[in-house]
């Protein structure tokens, strides 16, 4: 099928664009990976802003527990968009 440029029509095909046609409710877990200074935390929180405002309920998640300033740079992004965000701190295991 074609793809829609611009319009995040491959998103909105993957998620159902937060309509009520999802019948199993069942989250989706996204995971961002990529080399430091790349822009993953933007792009999280630009996939985050479009998310709910599509009728979802995202959730951020602190896993790079190691670098200093990753989980208040994700802070101050779930604040913004006024999403809950997960974490447990610094310098331990975000899998536990």
């Amino acid at each position: 099928s074609k793809r829609e440029r611009g319009s995040g029509g491959a998103i909105a095909g993957l998620f159902g664009g937060g309509s009520s046609n999802n019948k199993s409710n069942r989250p989706y877990t996204i995971v961002f990976v990529g080399i430091n200074g790349v822009g993953k935390s933007t792009s999280l929180a630009k996939i985050a802003y479009y998310l709910k405002s599509n009728g979802c309920s995202p959730l951020l998640a602190a896993c790079d527990t190691f670098r200093s300033g990753a989980v208040e740079q994700l802070n101050v992004h779930a604040k913004c968009l006024d999403v809950p965000l997960y974490h447990k701190g610094y310098a331990k295991d975000p899998s536990a």
